[in-house]
């Protein structure tokens, strides 16, 4: 079978007349006549029902046509995609990423448009999610994965997902010590009354303020209320902290997994309620409608989120 044999018997049925479809196709209904009736006798099925009025499909000829259809877009899409391929221009797309999370979104995204594309070059950027922006606005990156939608008219940015935030604790210290610590994960997290947990230490992640922010924020409409707080210069730091039982600290679903078992086992996640990160990329329109390479790259970063939509 060939493309022929597709649009022929799919013209056929959507003008439910073979001589309507003879004029569409610029052919002679006699010629169009004899070219199905020997389809269907390769194929060894009737296609079209004959004896109704107007022609009408079979049970066949049904099928041939949802197969059609689908190998006729397949078609459509391989050819373009081959054309995009061949269309990229060399130019090195700068990503900019965030501290802290901003490898694990490289680990899922350069691997997939690496596959697809070999040839696209991508230069990663990491940096404080305040000047991703400024960067992004001044151009001097093509995109960056933010936490909030940028207000500019020239940037475009796409909603991606949100990541969970946690509150996390030693599973022995002291303020847990009436709750099943031992069985909390991050599918199943503790779920505790924040108006109890009393005499505990807050420890801030001062690199990432908007994830504690958010955090904070959440918290406080918990009713909760640390005896004190304590700065931390970075998340292993935090972490580190709340596994010698020095207090309690918030983190991202994706920190917690993928941080070192060593301190990740000794730590309970917490259900923070309605407490999430909601992740963007942002580009610019302009070069995405002008670069091949950046067409390509937010394709298929739309693609993987869509499929999975977390770190």
């Amino acid at each position: 079978m060939n493309d022929k044999d597709f649009h022929y018997v799919l013209t056929i049925s959507k003008c439910n007349s073979i001589s309507k479809a003879a004029e569409l196709l610029y052919v002679s209904q006699p010629a169009l006549s004899r070219y199905i009736n020997s389809l269907e006798e390769k194929l060894g099925v009737t296609l079209f029902d004959r004896s109704s009025s107007p022609i009408c499909l079979t049970p066949a000829g049904k099928r041939f046509c949802i197969y059609a259809n689908t190998i006729l877009d397949l078609e459509n899409k391989l050819l373009l995609e081959l054309k995009q391929a061949s269309s990229i221009s060399g130019h090195t797309i700068k990503i900019g990423v965030p501290y802290v999370t901003g490898e694990y979104i490289l680990s899922r995204i350069i691997p997939r448009v690496i596959h697809a594309y070999p040839n696209i070059q991508i230069d990663p950027i990491q940096d404080l999610a305040g000047n991703l922006v400024k960067r992004l606005t001044a151009h001097q990156i093509d995109a960056a994965f933010v936490c909030s939608p940028i207000s500019d008219a020239a940037i475009r940015s796409e909603l991606l997902f949100y990541e969970k935030i946690y509150l996390v604790g030693h599973r022995n210290h002291p303020a847990l010590i009436a709750h099943d610590t031992a069985n909390a994960t991050l599918e199943h997290p503790l779920i505790l009354d924040f108006e109890k947990l009393r005499n505990v230490s807050l420890i801030h992640c001062k690199p990432i303020a908007i994830m504690s922010y958010i955090a904070e924020e959440a918290l406080k409409k918990a009713h909760f209320q640390p005896e004190k707080e304590i700065k931390a210069s970075s998340l292993p730091l935090a972490l580190d902290l709340t596994s010698q039982c020095i207090g309690f600290t918030s983190v991202l679903h994706c920190q917690l997994k993928y941080s070192h078992p060593r301190i990740t086992q000794t730590l309970c996640p917490i259900h923070i309620n309605d407490c999430k990160l909601p992740f963007y990329l942002s580009y610019n329109s302009h070069i995405s409608n002008t670069t091949p390479e950046m067409e390509l790259f937010v394709k298929e970063v739309l693609k993987e989120y869509q499929a999975a939509p977390y770190i």
